[in-house]
């Protein structure tokens, strides 16, 4: 608001003097002052009643009724008080233009009145200018903190679990009393470093995205040492690339924990994640589950979750194609990652 009152007064001073130079040709510097002087007052007196005071107080209340009923009174005002001023000034100052002294009380009073609305219209229109930008602020403000209460709450029903599928990986090798369970804790305890640190950070680098991606992969082989039917191709990423952490892993445990992939005969794994340039592009296919059956209700959480946070993060940036049919699930994922 300080800035457009700012700039108003500099245009009202601009026109002022433009008048005045104009009204000097035609009557003495001291006449032309003094009426311009009356003209000019109390058209900035309504502009600025209106644009700082009426539409803040009645018309953005919803009180137009009292707001129109004011600007009546205040013009009615305005046309009597200041039409009397103008025959006063017609006698005591005169200006030399044709039948401008010959004009009469009717002439006066609508001149005035005609007078009143620029000032008027012009503020009101300032005002609803201020209004919708405040407005687009608040709306952009408060669409930037819901986004925000999503993304946290998002990014808390993923690490919960992801918790809780690891732990089950974990309690498998101890229920088979595997001398492979203290490997397992330790890259568990890996990945929950990142989880519980990197996770509330905005972007991590890809580099230890893909490093926490490699980590869940061998808790997963720690259970069996054979991989045949599991095909991995992850290629080293740029150092500057950032990504938003836990993107990735939901869609690398989902196809671990539906592809049935310890049957060595039926089920298989295929994964691939590629950059090129800034693009990233993870593409993974899996066995369906035989009859379509999950190993637990919990699937549906992590893959919604991650899907609803590409959707916030990378609104235009990113590419989901997913395929599933009775022998195969795929996921094909392009992701742009430049700043």
């Amino acid at each position: 608001m300080k800035t457009y009152v700012k700039y108003s007064l500099i245009a009202w001073l601009i026109f002022g003097t433009l008048v005045t130079w104009a009204f000097s040709h035609v009557s003495d510097i001291e006449t032309a002052l003094v009426r311009v002087l009356s003209f000019l007052v109390p058209q900035m007196f309504l502009f600025y009643l209106n644009l700082l005071w009426l539409s803040c107080k009645y018309l953005e209340q919803k009180k137009t009724i009292v707001y129109f009923g004011l600007l009546a009174l205040l013009v009615a005002i305005h046309v009597f008080v200041f039409g009397q001023i103008d025959l006063a000034m017609d006698q005591k100052f005169p200006m030399h233009i044709q039948r401008f002294h010959e004009r009469t009380m009717i002439a006066i009073y609508f001149g005035r009145f005609m007078s009143s609305l620029p000032p008027l219209i012009i503020s009101a229109l300032i005002w609803k200018s201020l209004l919708l930008s405040r407005k687009n602020k608040e709306s952009l403000e408060l669409r930037n903190k819901m986004l925000d209460a999503e993304r946290k709450a998002l990014r808390a029903q993923i690490n919960p679990h992801f918790l809780f599928n690891s732990m089950n990986n974990i309690y498998s090798l101890s229920q088979m009393k595997s001398d492979k369970t203290g490997d397992a804790i330790l890259q568990l305890s890996e990945i929950l470093r990142f989880v519980t640190y990197e996770s509330e950070k905005d972007k991590v680098s890809l580099q230890e995205e893909l490093k926490q991606i490699k980590n869940f992969i061998e808790l997963q082989f720690l259970k069996d040492d054979d991989q045949s039917n599991v095909k991995i191709e992850i290629s080293s990423a740029p150092t500057h690339l950032q990504i938003a952490p836990m993107l990735l892993l939901p869609f690398i445990e989902n196809s671990f924990k539906h592809s049935n992939f310890e049957d060595k005969v039926h089920g298989w794994i295929k994964i691939s994640i590629q950059t090129e340039g800034d693009t990233l592009h993870m593409n993974i296919t899996n066995s369906a589950s035989l009859l379509g059956t999950k190993k637990d209700n919990t699937g549906g959480v992590g893959m919604e979750n991650v899907k609803k946070r590409l959707q916030l993060i990378y609104p235009d940036k990113h590419k989901l194609n997913i395929k599933q049919d009775t022998e195969k699930y795929e996921v094909d994922l392009q992701l742009n990652l430049a700043e």
